[in-house]
């Protein structure tokens, strides 16, 4: 069942879409030589404890996450989960996607954070719980600099009503990482409610 399964639904990698002959496989190998892996980054931002990123954000990347965050390829949050997986620590309590506002989340369909982070948690045997929520509309982060993308999310984000998170220790998840303000804002927010310890884990990182 399962080889007509991978006859029908043959595994593509998840950079070129090159059909592969490795049935368990997620890049291939022509792939895998020519994209640069990165662990863990200094993230510089202000209450984010420590910060993972999978890749660099080079031109293979950036196609697959337009696919995955603009052309509705919904089922790449599976092989992307798969990767940042590894950086998550098993004294987590819990994940937690970057949200998005609920005028973008009608306009896109879905919160492409939000799939990584549920797709992560089933990964992982770990919740993954949807308890930021943006306050206000908020202008693109695409084309302003830094400190107008800070003065953009400034008070933006909030902890959702009854949702406890003091004390815990949470994994903020997100696609891509460039100045860091919108995890700053989620860390601060999430701070402010008691958190006592908030990472970041991204799918790739726009700048070192």
């Amino acid at each position: 069942m399962e080889k007509i399964h991978k006859t029908i639904y043959p595994n593509k990698c998840l950079f070129c879409c090159a059909v592969m002959d490795d049935k368990d496989g997620i890049i291939c190998f022509s792939c895998g030589q020519g994209i640069h892996k990165i662990g863990k980054f200094n993230a510089h931002c202000s209450n984010i404890d420590e910060s993972f990123a999978s890749f660099e954000y080079c031109e293979k990347v950036r196609e697959s996450v337009f696919r995955f965050k603009y052309d509705g390829i919904k089922s790449l949050a599976q092989p992307m989960s798969t990767e940042m997986i590894d950086h998550i620590s098993e004294n987590c309590d819990f994940l937690m996607p970057v949200p998005l506002h609920p005028t973008r989340l009608k306009e896109r369909g879905y919160n492409q954070s939000a799939l990584l982070a549920m797709e992560m948690g089933v990964l992982l045997g770990m919740p993954a719980y949807d308890g930021l929520e943006r306050l206000r509309y908020t202008e693109k982060q695409f084309g302003l600099n830094p400190q107008e993308r800070l003065e953009n999310l400034d008070g933006a984000m909030g902890v959702k009503n009854g949702f406890d998170v003091k004390g815990k220790h949470i994994v903020l998840v997100d696609d891509i990482f460039t100045t860091g303000a919108t995890a700053a804002e989620c860390g601060r927010a999430l701070k402010a409610a008691g958190a006592e310890k908030v990472d970041l884990c991204v799918f790739a990182i726009a700048q070192s």
